[in-house]
Formats: C-alpha cells, sequence, structure tokens
C-alpha cells in the first residue's frame, strides 16, 4: 500500500464517519460505498437487499476458491462528543463502535485487490453488512445467499484499548453470544398504606432480579464465562401507590450453545417460580441475537503468520461483547479478528475517536489476509 492509499482512506473514514446511519437505514452509506466501487471498476452485485452492499471481485482462476471479506456499516444512537472537525452531521447519531473505520478499510482494500486481481488465484465477495448493531445484518446476508460457494470469511473489529499495529487473535470462541430478554410481571394495585389488598409487583421484580444473579454463580461452572444484566427496570407512578406491572430489561452472554441454553431454562423456572410464590403472572420475550464468535483454528493460525509478518501479534482475550460475525461461522470456516486502533474512550461511548494510524495496518490485513486465502 502506498501513501495515496492511505489519505484517501482517510477522506472516506472522514466522510463516513459524517454520515452516520441507524441499522437497517443506512441509505447514504449504501449509496456512497456503491459509488466507489463502481468507480474502482469492481462489479457490485444485486441481492435485492434494501440497505448494505455486495461485489465481487474476479480473479485469474475462475474456478478457484472465493473467500470473503467483511465490514460493517450502521452506526449508533448516540449524540458525539469528541469535538472532532469532522465530527457527526446528525444529530443523535454518531459511528461511536468504529464500523466507518472498518468500511474505508475494506474500500481501499477492495481497489488494492482490484487493481492487482490477476494475482488473485480466486475470486473475493465483500460484504459491506447493514444492521450489525439489532443483529440483523448477518443473517439477511445470509439468508439472501451471500455466502453461496465461499469457503472462508474473514473480518476484524477495531479495538480502542489496543496499540495501532497490533493484532489480537483467539482461535476458538472469542465473543459472547446474546440473548436479551423482557419481563413484565403483572400483579395488583392496591394503595401503598395497604399492600394487602393488591399484589406487588416491586417486590416480586426485586426478587427475580436478585435470583437470576445465581444463575452464573450457582448453576454454571465457575470456569464457564457468562454473564446476566439488568440493564433496565421500570414501574409505578408514585410513591404511595403500588403499581399494576413492573418490566424490566437485561441480557445473557454465554460462550457455549450448551451453556446458553440451560442458563435460558433456569431464567424461565426462576422467574415463573417467583411470579407465581407471590401469585402473580409474568412475561417473558426474548430477543435471540447472534450465537458465540468462533474463529476456525486453521484459518486463525493462517492470518496469524500474514500479520505476523507487518504486525505485532498478540493473543486476543476473550470479551462478552457479541457481533453478528458469528452467523457467518455458523456457515462456513472464518476468522474474526481485533486489531488495534487506540484512542479516546472505549466503543459505544459518546467520546469514542478512532486513531487514523490504525487504517495502514487494517488496509494491509484485508490484502494480505485474501491474497493469501487465494494462493
Amino acid at each position: 500500500m502506498n501513501e495515496s492509499n492511505y489519505l484517501r482512506a482517510i477522506n472516506t473514514f472522514k466522510l463516513l464517519h459524517q454520515h452516520p446511519e441507524l441499522s437497517n437505514h443506512e441509505e447514504w452509506t449504501t449509496n456512497f460505498i456503491k459509488k466507489r466501487l463502481t468507480q474502482a471498476g469492481i462489479k457490485v452485485l444485486d441481492y435485492k437487499l434494501e440497505t448494505g452492499v455486495v461485489a465481487r471481485i474476479d480473479g485469474n482462476n475462475s474456478n478457484g476458491h472465493t473467500i470473503a471479506l467483511r465490514a460493517d456499516i450502521d452506526g449508533l444512537p448516540i449524540k458525539e462528543r469528541t469535538g472532532l472537525e469532522y465530527s457527526s452531521l446528525t444529530d443523535g447519531i454518531a459511528h461511536a463502535c468504529g464500523h466507518d473505520f472498518h468500511s474505508a478499510a475494506l474500500l481501499e482494500a477492495a481497489e488494492i485487490l482490484n487493481k492487482n486481481k490477476e494475482n488473485l488465484n480466486g475470486n473475493v465477495i465483500l460484504i459491506f453488512e447493514p444492521g450489525e448493531e439489532n443483529h440483523s445484518g448477518a443473517r439477511m446476508m445470509v439468508d439472501a445467499g451471500v455466502l453461496n460457494g465461499v469457503s472462508a470469511i474473514f473480518g476484524m473489529h477495531n479495538m480502542p484499548f489496543i496499540p495501532c499495529g497490533t493484532l489480537a487473535l483467539k482461535a476458538g470462541p472469542l465473543m459472547a453470544s446474546n440473548d436479551n430478554f423482557q419481563v413484565t410481571v403483572k400483579g395488583r394495585s392496591s394503595h401503598a398504606a395497604m399492600p394487602h389488598t393488591g399484589r406487588d409487583p416491586i417486590v416480586a421484580a426485586a426478587n427475580m432480579i436478585t435470583a437470576i444473579q445465581t444463575l452464573v454463580s450457582r448453576f454454571i461452572s465457575p470456569f464457564d464465562t457468562n454473564i446476566v444484566s439488568i440493564g433496565m427496570i421500570n414501574g409505578g407512578t408514585a410513591n404511595n401507590v403500588i403499581p399494576n406491572n413492573v418490566n424490566f430489561k437485561g441480557t445473557i452472554r454465554t460462550f457455549s450453545e450448551k451453556t446458553r441454553s440451560e442458563i435460558k431454562r433456569q431464567f424461565e423456572m426462576i422467574i415463573r417460580g417467583i411470579a407465581s410464590a407471590y401469585d402473580q403472572k409474568v412475561d417473558i420475550l426474548w430477543d435471540k441475537g447472534p450465537s458465540s464468535v468462533n474463529n476456525n483454528q486453521e484459518l486463525t493460525s493462517m492470518v496469524k503468520e500474514v500479520g505476523k509478518k507487518f504486525m505485532s501479534v498478540v493473543d486476543a482475550v476473550q470479551t462478552c461483547a457479541d457481533d453478528d460475525f458469528a452467523t457467518y461461522e455458523e456457515m462456513i470456516p472464518g476468522c474474526y479478528a481485533f486489531i488495534g486502533s487506540k484512542g479516546l474512550s472505549n466503543l459505544h461511548h459518546d467520546d469514542f475517536a478512532i486513531n487514523l494510524d490504525g487504517l495502514r495496518f487494517a488496509i494491509d490485513l484485508h490484502v494480505k489476509v485474501a491474497q493469501k486465502l487465494l494462493m
């Protein structure tokens, strides 16, 4: 990669950063990416997707392997407070996860690969995925048939606590599965001074929230990493009125499908058991997110071999964050890498900012991994 590639990637990143869009509403971003790919002579494929882009680079061997490179494109409902001169132009929406970084890197890598496609002994599918933040994008891509004929997939996520020029890798489970829940406890309203005339859902909900913490501490092995967290609770309108209903929301993160299933089963038993004990009814709604990101051993070793030639390679630390890259890995071998973007704050914070030096390495990594996979 030469300096002009890097400078163009910076300009691309800044434009994307200024125009963040929420999941499945990435119209500007989709059109921008399509235009850039078309101008570069890269074929954009039509999968009848409302947002998101899939493109293809044909190498010198039409019968060779086809591999995929993936970036995500959506932003977050966060008001940016970085003070950057290229801050978001859309109030209340920001690229606070670095998906603009991912897209800019893949766009530049695509142009480099296309200019050197005669050296590719196979083909490259470029996936610019919408809706990663709401876990819809990868499933839409798979359902549309984007992975048909694809033998392997590679992707990366920037990590603000890893120095630029550092690549973090781990074969096997890397990121957790995600199951979001909403529980509505249905009691019976009464005067707070006469609680015996009603059925208090606040007390019941409080006991439920306390009890489900034992899912991790008492039902699952201490050597099996899991999280059960409550992020929201809502109920009541006045200090002297016991409400009819209380609802709370949270998330469960696990690293194996067996544990995932068992925790959900025990969760339902605890919630329904406490509701019964307090003479109340309960509704439980599940939002099933992606499974655990589970990297293929052989592919991860190959990426490590590539990265060591121009980056510092370290062992990645498992995280209970999730990513729907896992959906692709359920279909074909994949490797998801963490790449250093050492900058301000953590992911999903309103002052999150990318260190643009990381783009050099992200672009080169996409290019070199694709070339290695198609040797």
